[in-house]
Order: C-alpha cells, then sequence, then structure tokens
C-alpha cells in the first residue's frame, strides 16, 4: 500500500471514530480531522455510499453511522482476543466483591465498555455493556489516563464536560489526581459521573507494558462505601493483575506464565 493510500485509509477510519462519538456535518468533520472541508464532504460521501453513515434530519446536515457499522463493530468486540481472555476474570471479580464488574478500554475521548457482569439480579450503574463513557470522571476511564501518558495529553488538551457538581474537569487538577491514582495503584470515581455511584479501576496492561484496559467495579453509593475503597481496590488491582499476567505481561520481579496469551491491543 502506497503512503497516499495508507493515508485515505487511516483518514477514513478516523471520521468513523469521530461520527462513533456524534453525528458532524461536513465542516465539523473536516475540524475534526484537520482537512479541508472538501476532503471531509468526499469522504463523507464514500462512506454514505457504501452504507456507513446516513444523513440526518438536522439542519445543518450531520451524518451519522448506520447499523451496518453497529453490527460491524459488534462481531469485532464480541471476537476481540482481549474481551474473550477478559470474561472469566471479569466474572471472577463479581462474584468476589459481589457488585456490578466491568472492562473497558480506551476510545477516543471516552473509555468503550467491552465486558460487564452485573450479577444475576443486574445492575443499573453505568457503563453498560459497548457503551461509551466520559474517561475524565468515570473509574475505568480515569484508570487508563493515569496509564496512558500520551492518550491523556490528548484528552486533557480537549473541552471536558461537567455531568455532576462534583465532575473535575480542569486539566491540572485532573492530573494531580491522575497523579495519585498512579501512587495508589486504582482510580477513584466518587459521584463525579452519576450522583448516586461510586467506582475503583485498575489498569490491565499488555505484553508490551501497554495499559490496554481498565478493570473496574462500579456500584451504588452505599454498597461502595469510602471506608472499603482498600479492600475493594486491592481486590480490583489483584484481578487485573491476573489478567495482564494473562495477556503476557510479566511486572518487575515476576516471572512470566508458561504459555501467555497472544498480545491484545486496545481500541
Amino acid at each position: 500500500m502506497s503512503a497516499p493510500e495508507a493515508w485515505h485509509v487511516t483518514r477514513t477510519l478516523r471520521a468513523m471514530e469521530l461520527l462513533a462519538v456524534a453525528p458532524r456535518s461536513a465542516p465539523e468533520l473536516a475540524d475534526g480531522l484537520g482537512v479541508h472541508v472538501r476532503t471531509a464532504r468526499r469522504v463523507l460521501k464514500r462512506l454514505e455510499s457504501e452504507g456507513y453513515v446516513m444523513l440526518t434530519e438536522d439542519r445543518r446536515r450531520r451524518y451519522r453511522p448506520t447499523m451496518r457499522v453497529v453490527a460491524l463493530a459488534g462481531q469485532v468486540v464480541e471476537r476481540a482476543e482481549l474481551t474473550q481472555t477478559a470474561v472469566p476474570h471479569v466474572s471472577a471479580l463479581r462474584e468476589e466483591l459481589g457488585r456490578g464488574c466491568h472492562l473497558c478500554v480506551p476510545s477516543y475521548l471516552s473509555a468503550l465498555c467491552l465486558v460487564h457482569d452485573a450479577g444475576d439480579v443486574g445492575s443499573g450503574c453505568r457503563p453498560h455493556l459497548r457503551e461509551l463513557v466520559p474517561c475524565h470522571c468515570s473509574a475505568a476511564g480515569k484508570a487508563l489516563l493515569a496509564w496512558r501518558e500520551s492518550w491523556r495529553d490528548a484528552v486533557l488538551a480537549e473541552p471536558l464536560g461537567s455531568f455532576t457538581d462534583r465532575t473535575t474537569t480542569g486539566p491540572e487538577s485532573l492530573r494531580r489526581e491522575l497523579g495519585r491514582t498512579v501512587a495508589r495503584g486504582y482510580s477513584v470515581e466518587d459521584r463525579e459521573y452519576e450522583p448516586d455511584t461510586r467506582g475503583l479501576a485498575a489498569p490491565v496492561f499488555a505484553d508490551t507494558g501497554e495499559a490496554v484496559a481498565a478493570l473496574a467495579v462500579v456500584a451504588p453509593t452505599a454498597d461502595l462505601p469510602a471506608d472499603r475503597y482498600g479492600e475493594f481496590g486491592d481486590a480490583v488491582m489483584r484481578g487485573a493483575a491476573a489478567l495482564s499476567r494473562k495477556l503476557g505481561f510479566v511486572a518487575p520481579g515476576e516471572q512470566p506464565d508458561p504459555a501467555p496469551a497472544n498480545t491484545a491491543r486496545a481500541a
């Protein structure tokens, strides 16, 4: 593949990622891609002709992904090695803690839930399966931000939304909090995304040492009291470490597993 062809493929995939976050017009997409509006319009017209996007009824002529993309994404997520490897670890943590647990990966300015186990009773706490949540005020998202430096810089350069009166949106305040997260070993989200839930999360590493996902527990505030953060945090870190070893990650001072899984890459 020539360099121009590779750039076209990359640009198209980047366009789909931006459209997955929110519908966009050609000028809005051009701004997000850093290209001329004519280039963005050509990309949108090609995607529309192939059935990947459709024009909304918005007077600004915004485009959004079609169900063809949703179906494709669902197949990729379900069959991804990281997803399949993580399922028993997420379930084991849920059984240990008796609260809903999930695994998320970074996706543009958000965290995408790949695996969710709320148990037999179920839980209304977010994120739900395949749901995007803002990374700066969700437990899994903050764990990913803390251990993914380049992604953190990109996210904190963007305007961040406030969801409750406890949401932190200032970049420097978030940097300080993420520094404390690394020192602690797990992130804490305390009524920052939803007004009556809390969450804790720890990073999951691939064999390259990259934090490719975050393992989290999220529950109503009454079921996740602050005075039990240490207990729950230790369990989340143990679960994340076990999954990391399964992905081939070897922490300093540890011996590799006899047959590690192939490296899983983040979405």
